[in-house]
């Protein structure tokens, strides 16, 4: 079972407990952050709406020994209403707020769990030029194999979206030549052992996640050095 699989199962029915997904949510830390995640959520959600339908039904009040969960059912609808009220925050943020392009290059990086591989094949020429689009040139000496390239779509822009092959494992860009930034912005992913940041490059800016473990500052440096807008 590869991760995207195990995501489309799991997101299916977050209790499944089958032996190929538990294999895989053992050997894999970054699934393993997405199933606890998941399942926090789904626990949130089902105390959300748990309710006293026999007293409903009866017509009766609730007995105060029930109280106490009518409290938690409060208290988890106003985690869920929180959480939801954070969310729909960040989609009325202006596009250009730095919380919003931070909010949606740290969700992006699990929504292609089949680029997040250790491998020494580079993607297609073809491929990677499709990505790019137009809106850059990468200069491939600079870089470390790049076994990844689309065109995702990033605070509402098409970017290319790369994989790289780090010293520590894949690691994660966004090219972003529309997104502006006065200064260096962390990202952090603590769960998955991740961490980044987004970049300020000439009028663009290029975000950069991996494994805690990598050399970002030489990273830093080499994107710089390879990224060149188009436009």
């Amino acid at each position: 079972m590869d991760c995207l699989e195990f995501r489309e199962q799991l997101g299916a029915d977050p209790a499944r407990l089958d032996a190929a997904v538990t294999a895989h949510e053992q050997a894999c830390p970054a699934c393993a952050a997405y199933a606890r995640r998941l399942r926090k959520s789904e626990a949130v959600i089902a105390e959300a709406l748990r309710f006293d339908v026999a007293g409903i039904r009866a017509g009766r009040p609730r007995p105060a020994a029930h109280r106490p969960a009518a409290r938690r059912w409060a208290a988890a609808a106003s985690v869920a209403a929180a959480a939801a009220a954070i969310w729909l925050g960040l989609q009325f943020l202006p596009s250009d707020n730095p919380a919003r392009l931070a909010a949606a290059v740290q969700n992006h990086w699990q929504h292609e769990p089949e680029s997040w591989v250790r491998t020494d094949l580079p993607v297609a020429a073809s491929v990677l030029e499709a990505a790019l689009g137009g809106d850059a040139r990468v200069a491939l000496e600079q870089l470390s194999i790049v076994s990844y390239a689309r065109s995702c779509l990033i605070n509402g822009r098409w970017v290319p979206h790369l994989v790289v092959q780090g010293d520590a494992g894949p690691v994660m860009l966004l090219l972003m030549s529309r997104e502006a930034l006065a200064g260096q912005m962390p990202l952090d992913l603590p769960e998955e052992g991740l961490r980044g940041m987004i970049v300020p490059l000439d009028e663009g800016s290029v975000a950069i996640i991996g494994n805690d473990a990598e050399s970002f500052e030489k990273l830093q440096r080499d994107v710089a050095a390879a990224v060149e807008w188009a436009i």
